[in-house]
């Protein structure tokens, strides 16, 4: 009797991962950009904003800041449910009244941390769809966790400088990164099968295409952001 039941376990084992992918791939690629990209996404609240001028350190940041490095690359399956885990170190730092990073990408209910890294107070809230908190106003070296539950987009804003904002990226798959400055990027660890690839940009939107991967290869990927 234990034997019939030994390979009757067996076989529903098989059975279950017959089809599960078993090769992991990497996808590198390139993307590219316009020339002229807005280094900042403007809210619509911004126009009744003062410029703030602009110091050494701010400076130093925007360029550290750069348009590629706003771009996240995700991976979506087509063939089977990806199992996602919380991101760890999430973390959307406050420097000279901005946000870095711009963009931050993590999994569907991960916590981040919002640290205020400046010399002044600062706040963090989002009116986004189901997605509205306001951790209030926080002295400097202070840090808060939010849990992001929504899935997608999530728009930052501080109600004391009207200039600052940023967008968390709340993601279903585990198969994301973000691009360097030079545009380049590389995802590993894809199981075999098709995938709907996502590109966002903090100032260009969303842009996506479909890749097949199969046999634990390399692939190339570029993406384009610039419009005909």
């Amino acid at each position: 009797m234990r034997t019939l039941l030994s390979i009757f376990f067996n076989v529903i084992l098989l059975l279950n991962t017959a089809d599960a992918p078993i090769n992991k791939n990497k996808i590198v690629g390139k993307i590219a950009i316009p020339t002229e990209v807005p280094l900042l996404k403007r809210g619509s609240n911004q126009k009744y904003c003062e410029e703030e001028p602009a110091s050494p350190r701010k400076k130093q940041i925007d360029q550290e800041n750069h348009p590629n490095r706003h771009v996240v690359v995700s991976f979506h399956s087509l063939d089977f449910k990806a199992t996602i885990s919380p991101t760890t170190s999430a973390i959307m730092n406050q420097m000279e009244k901005t946000f870095v990073p711009k963009v931050l990408p993590i999994t569907q209910g991960s916590t981040v941390e919002f640290l205020n890294s400046d010399t002044e107070v600062h706040n963090i809230f989002s009116m986004t769809p189901r997605a509205t908190f306001n951790i209030g106003r926080r002295q400097p070296g202070k840090s808060v966790p939010q849990l992001i539950e929504k899935l997608g987009l999530v728009e930052l804003r501080c109600d004391i400088h009207c200039g600052m904002n940023a967008s968390i990226l709340s993601l279903d798959t585990p198969f994301f990164t973000k691009a360097n400055a030079s545009g380049n990027y590389e995802v590993d660890g894809l199981p075999d099968g098709n995938y709907k690839v996502q590109v966002y940009h903090y100032s260009l939107g969303f842009v996506e295409d479909n890749i097949t991967v199969k046999g634990g290869g390399v692939v190339t990927k570029n993406l384009n952001l610039v419009k005909p």
